[in-house]
């Protein structure tokens, strides 16, 4: 039988200067505690003990209340994120519903009828979905592991029981008389004449709506930028963290850069550095004003992004280029737009059998 590993003990080792001091030895590790044999022997025996303390110590248990951990999140990490108001409107329910419960309470039932309560509640003249559900649920998710993280490793962070994520919307895109229709629609009132460039920038760029509002004229470490002499687009600054959304530089659609150009020239020449800005002023939502052009559809900003991928596969581009340029992957590109592409599946469709 192999012989068993002897507990944590004093041993004393003589030093190259002819001093002989004690070590704790506890396996193959060993441990100097930097006193002397002889004089120090109390003192390394309370080290010993401690060190046996410390190694036998049970595990804390923590169960700490949620509006706790949200609250630590919110502090020290969603006001220093790019998604920040995102963060605080997903972590309000989150601390109406689920304030004064602990950890142990979030299980899939308490989960289940979170999305319940959730859904029940109307918003802004529309029902609350079970997707808004899944991205509150998600950031209660990221503040628990975060929490673990920064301040307790010795955390157990419970399973958070998501609805089912929705499929993709295959057909979510404009033509270009609907483009077309609603420039001239957004260029009709000073309110709404910020829309054009939107709508241009975003179906001949695919950029996500909030990389557009952001980009600036000029090279930004936190803004994207549009650089005109090289005919690069820029999404991101030039000290930006990189995030889970790809934002790759795009050279700038031939279609599209003399509107830039004459934009530039317009925008700079009155001091105003910001490329899509209201009476000179950024913007950093779509509302009302998005309403009005669109004429009452159904969709939102981010319809400018299905609709340049929807455009690029209509028009046979190489599939590599386009998911480069749009910065997705290319498996997402063929599954959800790869069916316009006008070559989908041809050679499948003409096969037949044939006699042998």
């Amino acid at each position: 039988m192999p012989r068993s590993t002897k507990r944590p003990h004093l041993l004393a080792k003589r030093t190259p200067v002819g001093a002989t001091v004690w070590i704790i030895k506890d396996g193959a590790h060993r441990e100097s505690t930097g006193l002397r044999c002889g004089p120090d022997d109390q003192e390394a025996e309370r080290a010993l003990a401690r060190y046996i303390t410390n190694k036998y110590q049970p595990p804390k248990i923590v169960d700490p209340l949620i509006d706790e951990i949200l609250a630590s999140y919110l502090k020290g990490h969603a006001q220093h994120s790019r998604s920040r108001q995102f963060l605080y409107d997903t972590a309000k329910p989150i601390l109406v519903w689920w304030s004064g419960k602990k950890l142990i309470e979030i299980t899939g039932t308490n989960c289940r009828k979170y999305v319940d309560w959730r859904t029940s509640q109307v918003v802004r003249g529309k029902q609350v979905s079970d997707q808004t559900a899944r991205h509150d649920l998600k950031t209660l998710r990221a503040a628990m592991r975060w929490y673990k993280r920064e301040h307790d490793p010795l955390l157990t962070v419970p399973i958070v029981t998501l609805p089912a994520k929705a499929l993709p919307r295959m057909d979510y895109w404009l033509s270009r008389d609907e483009v077309a229709r609603r420039i001239r629609v957004a260029r009709k009132h000073p309110q709404t004449r910020h829309l054009a460039r939107m709508l241009l920038i975003g179906v001949y760029t695919g950029t996500r709506p909030g990389a557009i509002l952001a980009l600036r004229w000029l090279p930004s470490p936190n803004n994207g930028y549009f650089d005109l002499d090289a005919g690069v687009l820029h999404r991101a600054g030039t000290r930006a963290k990189r995030s889970k959304k790809r934002q790759p530089p795009a050279r700038i659609h031939t279609k599209l850069l003399p509107h830039l150009r004459r934009w530039r020239a317009a925008d700079l020449a009155s001091g105003i550095p910001a490329v899509v800005h209201y009476r000179g002023a950024p913007i950093t939502k779509l509302r009302s004003s998005w309403k009005s052009v669109s004429g009452g559809a159904p969709d939102a900003p981010h319809v400018l992004r299905h609709t340049a991928a929807t455009w690029m596969m209509q028009s046979r581009a190489d599939v590599f280029q386009a998911a480069g340029y749009l910065g997705m992957t290319v498996d997402i590109l063929l599954d959800v737009y790869g069916h316009h592409h006008p070559d989908f599946q041809e050679s499948a469709a003409r096969a037949t059998g044939r006699r042998r």
